[in-house]
This record gives structure tokens, C-alpha cells and sequence, in this order.
């Protein structure tokens, strides 16, 4: 676990309208919240909604947040092939970077970038509905920024139908396995 005092991490989460990209920053932000840390949470929706592009920003810092954007992440997650295209240059120097291999792909990908087959694996679970949670599985076994007790109790708290929070256990568990 990264100690308060030196924490301040920068997170990128892209993809499109349906992938969770909106979801996920929060889970991260609400963990953030219970762990006493200084979070902030920023969306960017594209104009097409559901099925268009979507990414916000979060940070995670142990001290106060000047800005809620950045230019360049710390840890990126990349869902689709249009957000790679996109946002390469941004998340190029990022320490961590998650692609969906499912759906992303590029001639190169630098030694940061994990290529996980998000797809699959959350079809695997039950639902493509799951990629976020499968990638956030994966996030936490690789970063260890976060308690897996306190995602455990955020998903639990933000879904509320218990078939949807036992789909997102599974779908975490898959993704700390593949890690």
C-alpha cells in the first residue's frame, strides 16, 4: 500500500458510453473518500451518450487537489479502440496503463500498457456490462493503491440488486486473477 504522505495519483479512464468509464471513477473516488484520502471526480461525456465516447479524470492524493484535470495520468484504463486513438499521447508516460485488448488494437504498445481481453473476460462473468470491474480487479492487484475490503464495501454500496453486487464481486475477482 502507497503511504498518504506520497500519494497523489492522476487517473485516466476512457471508452465508450455503456463501459462503466463514469462508474468506475466514482467506485475509485468513493474508495478514495474511505480511505481519508483527497479525491476529486470529473466526467467528460461525448454528445452521442450511450455508445459515444466518454472519460473523466481522477485524483487520488493525500494533500490538496489544485486542479481536477491534468495534462498526462499516472494510470490510465483505455476501453475502445477510439479513446486509444485518441488519448495515446496523454497516457504514453503513464505508469500504468490498462487497454482492453479486445477491442484496442496498435501496431506498439510501450512496456506500461497491459493488454487485457476486458471483453471476454467480463462476457466470462455474465456481462459486458462488467469491463470496468474486471479492469479494476486488475488495477488493484498491479497498483495496490487501494484495499480490496473498501471496493468490496463501495460496490456494495452503490449497487443496490443483490444478483448486479454479487455479478461485480465476480467480475472483480476475475480481474485480480488475470492480474
Amino acid at each position: 500500500m502507497i503511504t498518504p504522505s506520497k500519494l497523489e495519483e492522476k487517473i485516466f479512464i476512457a471508452g465508450f458510453g455503456g463501459q462503466g468509464v463514469m462508474v468506475l471513477g466514482k467506485i475509485l473516488a468513493w474508495a478514495g473518500l474511505k480511505e481519508k484520502r483527497v479525491v476529486s471526480w470529473l466526467p467528460s461525456y461525448g454528445a452521442e451518450m450511450r455508445g459515444g465516447t466518454a472519460h473523466c479524470f481522477v485524483r487520488l492524493a493525500s494533500q490538496k487537489i489544485g486542479s481536477p484535470t491534468f495534462a498526462y495520468p499516472t494510470i490510465a484504463f483505455i476501453f475502445n479502440q477510439l479513446s486509444w486513438d485518441k488519448f495515446t499521447s496523454k497516457v504514453r508516460k503513464a505508469k500504468l496503463v490498462i487497454v482492453n485488448s479486445s477491442l484496442v488494437k496498435s501496431r506498439y504498445f510501450s512496456p506500461n500498457v497491459n493488454l487485457i481481453p476486458l471483453n471476454q473476460l467480463a462476457l466470462e462473468v455474465g456481462s459486458l456490462k462488467l469491463v470496468n470491474t474486471v479492469a479494476l480487479g486488475f488495477f488493484l492487484k498491479k497498483r495496490k493503491l487501494l484495499k480490496l475490503s473498501t471496493v468490496e464495501i463501495v460496490l456494495k454500496s452503490f449497487f443496490k440488486e443483490k444478483e448486479i453486487v454479487e455479478m461485480n464481486l465476480k467480475a472483480l475477482r476475475v480481474g485480480i486473477n488475470y492480474g
